[in-house]
């Protein structure tokens, strides 16, 4: 279940202006990256344009005993998406764009899907365009195969349908920030690396930043990156990722400092620019999104931030710029396993006082009694077809219970001969039964809501599990897979990655071992199936 708030207690803490040194207090949060042959990362901290920490951890090279420093070069992965939004804003600002342009105006060749998508729907993640590298990862492609924007764009051009209606969600995908470097490109008639120097990073003194798709080339100063495999024990990750426009821009925590600080006060001739990078919109269905261009906008405790998170082979990457206290936060690691939002949110409590206002949890009060016989009515599996999940509801010692995959469960409370209120969570949420059409809706504070519909649980006998067989073949992504059925087991295979098991969720809808959901289509026998995982909507396979 969704938009339930869970508070972590680390964050229950009164936010004071703390009287101890902040220095030593940061320092401790990051003891862990000063253990010997680790690698580690730089952090860098300014308030009201004092710089108040800066500090390299572990090593930029393992094998070299090669130290991180304050000037190390760093992978920062998504971050490079608000780079990529100020392309386009530039572009806009010289008149040779609008934001609400068909991209098919830029990219005529690109697949008609009847729908217009626009440039202002990329930047904000609403376009429902499949997104990449997860693409490469159904089509059969290893996650050590190197990918450009010219395998992405190849993939994309094949799509034959959308996600979603453009506009009527947010869904994070690296594939339109890709087409935003293409866009750039198309107009400027300059290769993206040198239109991002010559625009972005030299006009802003970000001397150390830069576009490198190219994982082979030598970089001076550049940390290498890592995985830990086992305690103290690292592997260096190959970044094979070879796209640019929503990765791979390589800097430094001292220019991502100063970009960030262009949020609280950019100089007079960026100030527009900045200033429409926080553009933000609203859903077709009224809904805010805070990711804006390149960035996220939301608030920590009630103070206003704008932050993006990077990760890419080993790099992580985190940015936090608070306006009105004029606080960037950033720091670079050169591992995986960081918890680098954890760390970020720690720093922040030592600048920032809790602005936020109480949340008043509204005291569920029922004196409403329906019979048992009626709330046995009400039992029963239940399925969400578009997120992919189940709930079982069933009646114990008199109530009514919600229990989730995880086996928890929350006690439904009556308020009227329909609807009840979810107990033991700190939100109002009203689920409404309707038997008449066996469905069962969750409506969220928001009024939003999410629709389930009554299924029978009931295993599948040896002959209905062998109609889910056969060979499968995507004209999208070019790939075949091939379900069979051995020792009452239904298992996928495809000649990449090999052999996986098949667990059946409801009659036509099965997972690919947590992976993928596939829902078969049938007429009469199975003509084939749609899968679905992150960042992917019901691609289609047909039977052969």
């Amino acid at each position: 279940m969704k938009r339930i708030a869970f508070i972590y207690v680390a964050l229950l803490i009164t936010f004071s202006a703390t009287s101890q040194n902040p220095t030593n207090l940061i320092d401790n949060l990051f003891i862990d990256w000063s253990t010997e042959n680790n690698p580690g990362g730089v952090v860098l901290v300014t308030h009201q344009n004092n710089l108040v920490f800066t500090k390299a951890y572990g090593l930029a090279n393992i094998p070299y005993q090669i130290a991180n420093t304050e000037e190390s070069v760093f992978n920062i992965g998504s971050l490079s998406k608000q780079f990529t939004a100020m392309g386009i804003v530039l572009l806009y600002l010289d008149g040779k764009l609008s934001f609400d342009d068909d991209i098919k105006t830029y990219l005529p060749e690109f697949t008609d899907f009847g729908k217009t998508i626009t440039i202002r729907q990329l930047l904000h993640h609403t376009s429902g365009l499949r997104a990449v590298p997860e693409l490469f990862g159904l089509a059969g492609w290893r996650s050590g195969d190197a990918i450009s924007n010219d395998d992405v764009y190849r993939y994309l051009l094949k799509q034959q349908d959308l996600n979603f209606e453009p506009n009527s969600e947010f869904m994070y995908s690296n594939s339109g920030y890709i087409l935003l470097a293409k866009i750039i490109e198309r107009i400027s008639k300059q290769d993206f690396k040198s239109y991002m120097k010559e625009k972005v990073f030299q006009p802003l003194h970000l001397n150390s930043t830069f576009v490198e798709e190219d994982y082979s080339a030598i970089i001076t100063k550049t940390a290498n990156s890592y995985t830990e495999t086992a305690p103290s024990f690292f592997q260096t990750v190959e970044n094979n990722d070879l796209t640019y426009g929503a990765s791979n821009v390589y800097s430094t925590s001292v220019d991502i400092s100063n970009w960030a600080k262009n949020y609280t006060k950019a100089p007079k001739s960026w100030k527009k620019a900045f200033s429409i990078l926080e553009t933000l919109t609203t859903l077709n269905s009224g809904e805010k999104n805070n990711y804006a261009f390149g960035i996220v906008i939301d608030d920590f405790f009630g103070n206003r931030r704008i932050q993006h998170t990077g990760a890419i082979a080993g790099f992580q990457s985190i940015m936090y710029s608070y306006p009105d206290e004029d606080l960037q936060i950033i720091i670079l690691s050169n591992f995986t396993s960081n918890q680098l939002s954890q760390k970020a949110n720690q720093i922040s409590q030592l600048f920032l006082q809790n602005k936020s206002k109480p949340t008043k949890i509204e005291e569920i009060k029922s004196s409403f009694k329906i019979s048992i016989e009626d709330l046995q009515k009400n039992e029963g599996m239940y399925w969400n077809d578009k997120n992919n999940y189940s709930r079982k509801i069933f009646v114990a010692n008199d109530t009514l219970w919600y229990l989730r995959n995880n086996n928890q469960k929350s006690p439904l409370l009556p308020i009227s001969e329909t609807e009840f209120q979810m107990g033991g969570i700190n939100e109002k949420l009203v689920i409404k039964f309707d038997i008449h059409s066996a469905k069962m809706t969750l409506i969220f504070a928001n009024n939003s809501t999410e629709t389930f519909e009554k299924y029978e649980d009931k295993l599948l006998t040896l002959e209905e599990l062998k109609s889910y067989t056969g060979e499968f073949y995507s004209s999208e992504l070019e790939t075949f897979y091939t379900i069979t059925l051995k020792d009452k087991s239904l298992y996928g295979y495809h000649s990449r990655f090999g052999e996986f098991e098949i667990q059946v969720l409801k009659r036509d809808v099965v997972s690919w071992s947590g992976m993928a959901i596939s829902k078969y289509k049938r007429n009469g026998n199975s003509i084939g199936f749609w899968v679905t995982m992150n960042g992917i909507r019901n691609l289609w396979f047909e039977k052969k």
